[in-house]
């Protein structure tokens, strides 16, 4: 019997000694690529030590999305995500790289956007395109057209993403000859913000009456075509924004609602209070809000809505830069 414990403690202590812990393993790369609207993309490979089947590697934001794990001939590998880690398991593999999306390491201050983070080894980012640089927190190691590659330590990247404007200049000859009048020429440049284009009109005969008379008439018929589509358009949009938001605006409906979700037993404090919350909000709200009004972490309340959605209760959709969450009312 004393023997039997033995063996059950040495495998225990054996099982732990297999995953890796967070600082001892090697990080071999690291790449962002960041979009528009402040997500970032994480590309990181790591070196794994020998004889091992767990890695622990901590993630470089509380929020993260689509996260996968491959080793270096591509395999994807099962994970698991505790808190601001993950745990990747493998057998023989000597490289894991990990991909996954993250807002966490964006900022905006006005039109200033600030890419910050920690890392060991240099990193090369990615901005989106046609992005200024305006701030760097160390001289880059490389620069090459929205791509900078940073030294490691303690990073900082401040750029801004300029507006597009459009320059229009209008250029028209015009020549008389003979007893038919003259022809009038119209060159149109089109120059628009950081990158530039050039469009040329077709000529347009002005020489007699019933010719400029009938091109004015077709430059209506086209102006009126355009304002009615535009109007159509602006209809169809309205009615459909009216449409995806009858329920959610139904009072009826949200009682009905709040009824459902008393009687179900399953439902923990914190799932039956975001649904009470998005009931006397309207139906909708963003995700950080109602996180906020809970007082939940960024990973507890995203887990928190996963599971609302995988049970029918809520859709969860993108409105800008924020992740929005809906009740689904029958």
């Amino acid at each position: 019997m004393k023997g039997r414990m033995v063996s059950l403690v040495l495998m225990f202590i054996l099982t732990l000694s297999l995953v890796v812990p967070a600082g001892a393993q090697s990080v071999v790369s690291l790449s962002l690529r960041v979009y528009e609207d402040g997500y970032v993309l994480v590309n990181e490979t790591i070196s794994t030590a020998n004889y091992t089947v767990a890695l622990e590697i901590p993630l470089l934001g509380e929020y993260v999305e689509g996260l996968i794990a491959v080793d270096e001939n591509g395999n994807v590998l099962p994970v698991e995500i505790n808190g601001g880690n993950v745990t990747v398991y493998f057998e023989n593999a000597s490289l894991i790289t990990i991909s996954y999306y993250t807002p966490d390491l964006t900022s905006k201050d006005g039109p200033v956007w600030t890419v910050s983070l920690e890392s060991p080894v240099p990193v090369e980012i990615a901005l989106p395109e046609n992005s200024i640089i305006v701030d760097l927190s160390d001289i880059p190691l490389q620069i090459r057209d929205n791509v900078v590659v940073m030294p490691a330590g303690n990073i900082s990247v401040s750029y801004v993403i300029p507006i597009q404007t459009t320059q229009t200049t209008t250029t028209t000859t015009t020549s008389s000859g003979g007893t038919g009048g003259g022809q009038s020429t119209t060159v149109t440049t089109t120059t628009p913000s950081p990158t530039s284009s050039t469009t040329t009109t077709s000529s347009q005969p002005t020489g007699g009456p019933s010719e400029g008379s009938s091109g004015g008439g077709a430059w209506w018929v086209i102006l009126v075509i355009i304002l009615v589509g535009a109007g159509m358009g602006y209809a169809y949009f309205r009615r459909g924004e009216r449409t995806r938001s009858r329920d959610t605006s139904n009072p009826e409906a949200l009682e009905r609602f709040r009824e459902k979700i008393e009687s179900m037993e399953d439902l923990n404090d914190d799932e039956k209070g975001a649904l009470i919350f998005l009931i006397e909000n309207g139906g909708k709200a963003p995700q950080s809000r109602v996180r906020k009004a809970l007082g939940l972490p960024k990973t507890t309340a995203w887990r928190m809505f996963k599971r609302l959605e995988e049970r029918g209760l809520v859709r969860i959709y993108k409105l800008g830069r924020e992740n929005w969450v809906e009740l689904v009312l029958e």
